[in-house]
């Protein structure tokens, strides 16, 4: 089981959780959107430089421009690029981007709201090296780092229809994804809010990863 850990704010919670030999390890570089994760690009390059070999490093993007994802891709150069935007994107825009950011790899989001999202999860699967699955706020319509949890049943059709590996987040911790994964069967899961410290959500937990990747492995 590939276990995903986002929201690295700090290269000092890197260095804290190095031993549990994370699959990937996510940060998301500050693009001018109203996010609570972000992070300038020199922060964002000193948590890169925290990764230890062996884990992949994943960057977030919410442009839709196939260019400004790019550029935010060559300023991190990190195994994967996470575009959280993608259902957004033609899939001549998708195609682009492609190209333009091999060999980095694509992970690609799709929120899980209805059954729409079985339809949009085959689109963007084409252009994806990776599916990630996510909730979408019910209130705002934000997706992802919600805390929130959606319909696993919806995440299991997804992972049945795509032919590329699907990460499962939202609202995953050590309380629930052994759960989400015996509902789902992902390959992957992937945890931000509820790995992260109850004084300060930007910090991770080192504990509570440790739970989660513990669990999530067996």
């Amino acid at each position: 089981m590939l276990v995903q850990i986002y929201g690295f704010t700090d290269p000092e919670d890197v260095r804290a959780v190095a031993d549990l030999k994370l699959d990937h390890i996510g940060v998301v570089l500050d693009e001018g959107f109203d996010t609570w994760d972000g992070v300038d690009l020199h922060t964002a390059v000193a948590i890169l430089d925290e990764v230890p070999t062996g884990t992949t490093t994943v960057a977030l993007s919410l442009h839709t421009d196939p260019d400004l994802v790019s550029a935010t891709a060559n300023a991190l150069r990190p195994d994967i690029v996470h575009v959280a935007r993608a259902e957004r994107m033609p899939s001549e825009a998708l195609a682009q981007l492609r190209v333009q950011l091999a060999p980095m790899r694509v992970m690609t989001t799709v929120a899980i709201r209805d059954t729409s999202a079985i339809d949009a999860a085959t689109r963007v699967a084409a252009y994806s090296d990776y599916v990630l699955l996510d909730t979408a706020h019910l209130d705002t319509g934000v997706v992802g780092a919600t805390g929130m949890t959606h319909d696993w049943t919806l995440s299991r059709q997804v992972v049945e229809a795509v032919g590329v590996p699907v990460v499962l987040a939202g609202g995953l911790g050590p309380e629930n994804v052994a759960a989400a994964i015996r509902a789902v069967r992902p390959a992957g899961v992937d945890s931000e809010t509820r790995t992260s410290r109850s004084d300060d959500r930007r910090r991770k937990d080192p504990e509570r990863v440790r739970e989660f990747v513990e669990i999530a492995r067996t």
